[in-house]
């Protein structure tokens, strides 16, 4: 799910205007796709560091000397790449001195010791076999699955000191298809795959268990509306269209697969979700009572739920666009589109930004120095915003 792990607001946020220049901005790391982590790696203070999973390849931000520059193996392997599309990539982060990143490659987990200072890293490939979708802490414990050379899934797990536990194997040999981000709740972790659900679940003597589960007959999963949506009794619901009635349903993912239908799909975070430009909090397979916001051919992508804390309400960060070609075709579309970024909180909607790419939803938002900046591969420069304190 899409949500940030402390509040956050926009200082200053009734004199945003959407045109108005960013409060810093940033150069562009060299050509790739990237993500990024701000954390002790060696360092006093918080460093920046930008990883391209697919190149396998780690820049550490130098403030001194306003640039990006990498960082190599100290000793021993280097990081494997990762195969894992866009959206089913993740990774996690343990900090501390020297913190410590987990993430899926090719070769199992890596758990990499980026050293800023000495513009080095180095890391261990835990597991021995391709990394299936990415990993997710269940049970106080980070859990991915793997896949040997006879085809079958089996799940590595570690301890926050990295510290390998026992295996984990799934029955049988199973084809997943396409691999959504995992999501994890109470006594399941959950990743949502094109040909069913790949499941871990903690078990009445406190042991895991591995199962999977295909979707009923004629379900598809679309995993390009966003995340799975939280109800507020803690279960997870999977869109996806059922072929047989030529509807959208959202399937509670689990043992049991409940269904609901609905009208058309919504663009989610977990939480919350949009109904075109509406953010709402209720189940997006419920509509509205009042007003009909289809004419306003636009819509929200949530990226970034901040929950409420004294003084800050609970807000969701977002790309607006249009959407007068239908929201399913524009989401398959690469064509170039005017976005806005914008924070909707409880009390309004601020936009703060302008920008225009192709998928600007792909825009990746992280914090760093009291900012939240905003990356697009496609983008000039990584532009930024003084955050409340």
């Amino acid at each position: 799910m899409r949500q940030a792990s402390v509040p956050l607001k926009l200082a200053d946020q009734r004199a945003r205007e959407e045109h108005a220049q960013a409060d810093a901005s940033l150069p562009m790391p060299p050509p790739g796709e990237y993500e990024f982590f701000s954390a002790q790696f060696g360092t006093s203070a918080a460093a920046l560091l930008a990883l391209d999973p697919r190149k396998a390849v780690l820049h550490a931000w130098l403030p001194a000397s306003k640039r990006w520059l990498a960082l190599d193996p100290e000793y021993g392997g280097l990081l494997a790449e990762s195969d894992l599309a866009h959206g089913a990539w993740r990774a996690e982060l343990v900090p501390e001195f020297n913190s410590v990143l987990v993430l899926p490659t090719s070769h199992g987990l890596a758990c990499i010791r980026p050293d800023v200072p000495s513009l080095s890293y180095v890391v261990e490939h835990v597991g021995g076999a391709p990394c299936a979708a990415a990993p997710v802490w269940f049970q106080n414990r980070l859990w991915a699955p793997l896949r040997d050379d006879d085809g079958r899934i089996r799940f590595v797990n570690l301890d926050a000191a990295q510290k390998p536990g026992s295996d984990v194997l799934l029955d049988g040999a199973v084809e997943l298809g396409r691999v959504g981000a995992p999501v994890a709740y109470n006594r399941m972790a959950v990743w949502p795959c094109a040909n069913g659900q790949l499941r871990l679940q903690l078990q009445p003597d406190g042991n895991v268990a591995a199962s999977f589960t295909p979707w009923p007959e004629g379900l598809v999963p679309h995993f390009e509306f966003g995340s799975p949506y939280l109800s507020r009794d803690g279960g997870l619901w999977q869109l996806c269209f059922e072929s047989r009635r030529g509807t959208y349903v959202y399937v509670k993912l689990g043992v049991q697969a409940e269904k609901a239908d609905a009208l058309a799909p919504r663009l989610c975070s977990g939480s919350f979700n949009y109904r075109f430009a509406t953010k709402l909090k209720t189940a997006p397979w419920e509509e509205p009572e009042h007003g009909d916001d289809g004419g306003k051919n636009q819509a929200v992508m949530p990226l970034l739920e901040s929950g409420a804390e004294s003084g800050v309400s609970s807000s969701v960060f977002g790309v607006k666009f249009a959407t007068s070609a239908g929201l399913s075709s524009v989401l398959r579309s690469n064509e170039r589109l005017a976005a806005q970024l914008v924070q909707d909180d409880e009390l309004r909607e601020t936009v703060f930004h302008t920008f225009a790419v192709s998928e600007p939803w792909r825009l990746r938002l992280f914090v760093h120095e009291g900012m939240l900046w905003a990356y697009h591969p496609l983008l000039s420069r990584i532009d930024g915003w003084a955050l409340q304190a």
